[in-house]
């Protein structure tokens, strides 16, 4: 019979030694640089973009856009606005399904990392790395480009892609949430595709009663209901057992556990120390500040929901009527 190949261990061990006191120490795990290992889609990534940006706005050079986004009010080509729709659209349908793919389909957010904080937290996802790079090459992209178009150079713009960028770098670079961030930067991401189109009609209306019209109605109804599911419902779900794991690996705990007290012969004690600090020394702060981001973007979202997402669909249905 032919030998089963030996099944890579997961990215998650720790090992331990003891000083000469006797105290068992606990050597964390080496982790290697994903910024390292994705810098060629990284960098691609970044290229085709751009490429794609610049071929769109010069093909589609005279796209009219609507008098509201134009110095004069009365319409005029705004090729940027364009652009900048395709390229989000491209990148909003990858998240997406890798994100959905993932979570949904071949549950690889479940069944690549074991069924604990650990795994969830520190466990390699190779999906979820691919997604990493996806979401850092997307909020690189969109930093840059919003520089050059007035309607998306502001403040509370630029700051969310700042720190996008940042979280989904901290994730790739020391792999951190992989379980996580295939729902909060993918699955949840599956509203923002028929966003796309629905900001495109913005920018560009449609006739209503055309095709095209009927398309963005389906749009903005698919919008709305996967907005709600995954960014509201969906996102209180998962927040509450990414709270519960964080929780519990911040948690300063003596780093022997149960049953493991042979390093300590000598009479030295067990170091004192956090689960994230096993794993990924001095990156406490990340996983504070990723649920400070929970909170914060969870809020948010229910507010424009309910205050803008809510207002729209009843001025939808009241024109349909």
């Amino acid at each position: 019979p032919t030998a089963k190949k030996p099944r890579k261990r997961s990215r998650i061990r720790t090992m331990t030694a003891s000083s000469s006191a006797g105290e068992e120490i606990v050597v964390p795990p080496s982790i290697p640089s994903g910024f390292r290992r994705r810098r060629r889609e990284i960098f691609g990534g970044l290229f085709l973009l751009t490429v794609v940006y610049r071929a769109v706005a010069a093909i589609w050079s005279d796209a009219t856009a609507a008098p509201a986004y134009c110095p004069d009010d009365s319409p005029c080509p705004r090729p940027d606005l364009l652009a900048f729709q395709v390229c989000s659209g491209i990148m909003q349908l990858y998240m997406g399904l890798t994100g959905f793919v993932s979570w949904h389909v071949t549950k690889a957010a479940h069944a690549r990392v074991p069924a604990t904080t650990e795994g969830r937290l520190f466990g390699y996802i190779p999906e979820s790395d691919r997604l990493n790079a996806g979401f850092l090459v997307y909020q690189m992209f969109d930093f840059f480009a919003s520089l050059g178009i007035p309607e998306h150079r502001t403040a509370v713009f630029l700051g969310h892609h700042a720190l996008s960028a940042l979280t989904a770098w901290m994730s790739l670079e020391y792999q951190l949430v992989h379980h996580y961030a295939l729902f909060f930067g993918g699955c949840s991401e599956l509203s923002s595709i028929f966003l796309v189109l629905c900001d495109y009609d913005v920018y560009f209306p449609a006739s209503r009663g055309s095709a095209w019209g009927a398309l963005i109605f389906f749009c903005q109804a698919s919008f709305a209901i996967l907005f709600f599911y995954y960014r509201i419902v969906g996102w209180i779900g998962v927040s509450v057992p990414l709270w519960r794991d964080c929780l519990r690996a911040l948690k300063v705990e003596p780093s022997g556990g149960k049953g493991n007290s042979g390093g300590n012969s000598g009479g030295g004690g067990k170091q004192k120390m956090s689960m994230v600090d096993k794993y990924r020394p001095g990156k406490g702060w990340f996983l504070r500040a990723f649920l400070g981001m929970d909170v914060a973007l969870g809020l948010l979202q229910i507010y424009w929901f309910r205050f803008g997402i809510v207002p729209k669909i009843m001025e939808v249905l009241s024109e349909e009527a």
